[in-house]
C-alpha cells in the first residue's frame, strides 16, 4: 500500500519509475494568448505577426506560417514560402483576409495556433502627384541641373526615374536627351538656345505616375567657370621642375588653356610674370631663390576668358652658393666678383663676344669685347684676357688686358698685310686669374672668329 501511494504521488508530480529509475516527461506548448498581427491589410505594406503566449516546457521555438483566407476570414489556405515572422503583402491577397499560424515546438510536443484575420486587403493606390518637380542650377552650358522628385502621394514605397527634355525657347516641343535619366544633368553645346525640363515618373505596386518640371531659363553660353583651382606639383628648390594642372573648368566646349608662371615676394604678394615661362612645367633657376611661385591659368571658349590662379609654392630654395665677400651688385642687377677670389677649381667661362664693326672691311682694325663670367654666373673683374690671330701672321697681337667689374674687355684687333681681304679670321682668346695657370685651373679658352670683305 504504501508503494502504491508513493508511486501516485511520482506520477501526480510527472515522473515515472522504471528499474528504480526518474524521468522527466515534461508538457507540451499549449498557448494561452493567440498571435497578434500588426500593420496595414494594403497591398504592399509588411505584416508581422507576434508568437503569441504559451504555456509548457521551455526552451520553445517558433515557426510561422501566412494563409490567405476568403473575405469572412474562413476557407484559408497555406501562402506557399511565407513562413517568416514578417509578410509583405501582394496582388493576389487583394479582397481576402490573411492569418498568422504559429507553432510552437518543445522536448514534448508542439501546439499551433492562428491569429484573428485581418480586415480585408485593400489594394495600393497608385502614386499622385501633388506637388511638381522642379529644376535647380544655373541654365549655362557646362553647367550641372538637379531634379527633385516633387511630392507625391500612393502606396509606398515610391521609386522615382527621369528623363530630361530638351525644348523650344517657349518651353513647347520637348525631346527627350539620349542618356539624360539620372536624376542630375550636365548641360552641353547642343542645349544652347534651348530650355529644359525634366519628367519624373513614380512608380509603386499600384502602378506609376508622372509629372514634368517648369521650363529652365533659356540655356546661355559663357565664359569658363573654374571649379576646382589649378594645382602646382614639385619640389620648390632651384633646379627643380615645378608642373601646373589647368584645373577643372566647366563652360562651352572646347576651352582651350594657356599658363603664366609668376614670382612673388616671399609672403606670396607682389607678383609679377616670369618673362617666357609660359608652359605647364617651369625650372626654378636662381631668381626664384628666396621667392614664392604661382602658375595663373587661363581658360578661353567661344564666350570668352576666364583666369584662376593656383597655390604659391616657396620660399623657393637655393643651391646657389653665397657670393664670397668682396662681391658688388652692379647697377643693373648682376653681381661682380674679383678675380683674385675666383678659385682654380672654378673654371672662366667666356660669356659673350661681340665685334665692332662685325665684318672686317680692307684690312681696317676691329675692336671685340669680351664678357667673363664664373661658375655661378658672376661677372669677373680684373681677369687678363689674351686674344692671337690665326695664323699668327694675319693679325697683330694684343697684349692681356684687365676685365673691368661687369666682367667686360674691349680689345682692338688689327689684321697685317699678310691677312686676306675676303675670308674670316679666327682668334684664340684666353682669360685667367693674375694668378692663374695660363693653360691650367680656372683658366679658360675659346676660338671665335670674323668675316672679312674687300
Amino acid at each position: 500500500m504504501l508503494v502504491i501511494v508513493g508511486a501516485a504521488i511520482l506520477a501526480a508530480a510527472g515522473f515515472a519509475a522504471v528499474g528504480g529509475a526518474k524521468t522527466t516527461a515534461g508538457t507540451p506548448p499549449s498557448n494561452t494568448a493567440a498571435p497578434v498581427i500588426s500593420g496595414s491589410a494594403e497591398q504592399g505594406k509588411t505584416l508581422s505577426t507576434s508568437s503569441g503566449s504559451w504555456s509548457g516546457t521551455t526552451p520553445m521555438t517558433y515557426t510561422y506560417q501566412w494563409q490567405r483566407c476568403d473575405s469572412a476570414g474562413t476557407s484559408c489556405a497555406n501562402i506557399a514560402g511565407a513562413t517568416a515572422q514578417t509578410y509583405t503583402v501582394v496582388q493576389a491577397d487583394v479582397s481576402h483576409k490573411l492569418v498568422a499560424v504559429v507553432t510552437a515546438h518543445n522536448s514534448a510536443g508542439t501546439g499551433s495556433k492562428p491569429s484573428a484575420p485581418t480586415a480585408v486587403v485593400t489594394g495600393a493606390t497608385p502614386p499622385s502627384n501633388t506637388v511638381q518637380p522642379t529644376i535647380t542650377g544655373s541654365a549655362a552650358v557646362g553647367w550641372t541641373l538637379s531634379a527633385s522628385t516633387g511630392t507625391w502621394s500612393g502606396t509606398a514605397p515610391i521609386t522615382y526615374t527621369y528623363i530630361w527634355r530638351r525644348c523650344a525657347t517657349t518651353g513647347a516641343s520637348c525631346v527627350a536627351i539620349s542618356g539624360g535619366t539620372a536624376r542630375t544633368y550636365q548641360l552641353t553645346n547642343a542645349d544652347a538656345g534651348h530650355t529644359i525640363r525634366v519628367a519624373v515618373t513614380a512608380t509603386n505596386v499600384g502602378g506609376s505616375g508622372q509629372a514634368t518640371s517648369n521650363a529652365t531659363n533659356t540655356v546661355a553660353v559663357t565664359a569658363p567657370g573654374n571649379t576646382t583651382a589649378p594645382a602646382i606639383t614639385g619640389t620648390p628648390t632651384q633646379g627643380q621642375t615645378l608642373t601646373v594642372t589647368s584645373g577643372e573648368w566647366i563652360g562651352a566646349t572646347p576651352i582651350t588653356y594657356t599658363y603664366a608662371w609668376q614670382r612673388c615676394d616671399a609672403n606670396g604678394n607682389n607678383c609679377a610674370a616670369i618673362a617666357s615661362a609660359t608652359k605647364t612645367t617651369f625650372v626654378l633657376v636662381a631668381a626664384d631663390a628666396g621667392h614664392e611661385v604661382r602658375a595663373t591659368v587661363t581658360a578661353s571658349n567661344s564666350a570668352g576668358k576666364t583666369s584662376a590662379n593656383s597655390n604659391l609654392v616657396g620660399p623657393v630654395g637655393s643651391t646657389t652658393p653665397p657670393p664670397p665677400s668682396g662681391t658688388t651688385k652692379l647697377p643693373n642687377g648682376e653681381t661682380s666678383i674679383q678675380a683674385s677670389s675666383v678659385p682654380d677649381t672654378d673654371r672662366l667661362t667666356v660669356s659673350s663676344v661681340k665685334f665692332s664693326p662685325s665684318v672686317i672691311t680692307g684690312r681696317a682694325p676691329v675692336t671685340v669685347t669680351f664678357k667673363i663670367i664664373e661658375n655661378n654666373k658672376y661677372d669677373v673683374s680684373g681677369a687678363l684676357v689674351y686674344v692671337l690671330g690665326l695664323p699668327y701672321s694675319w693679325a697683330k697681337a694684343s697684349p692681356e688686358a684687365a676685365t673691368a667689374a661687369d666682367g667686360t674687355v674691349t680689345l682692338t684687333i688689327t689684321p697685317t698685310a699678310k691677312a686676306p681681304k675676303r675670308g674670316s679670321l679666327v682668334l684664340f682668346v684666353r682669360a685667367r686669374t693674375p694668378s692663374g695657370s695660363l693653360l691650367a685651373g680656372s683658366s679658360t679658352r675659346r676660338l671665335v672668329q670674323v668675316l672679312m670683305r674687300p
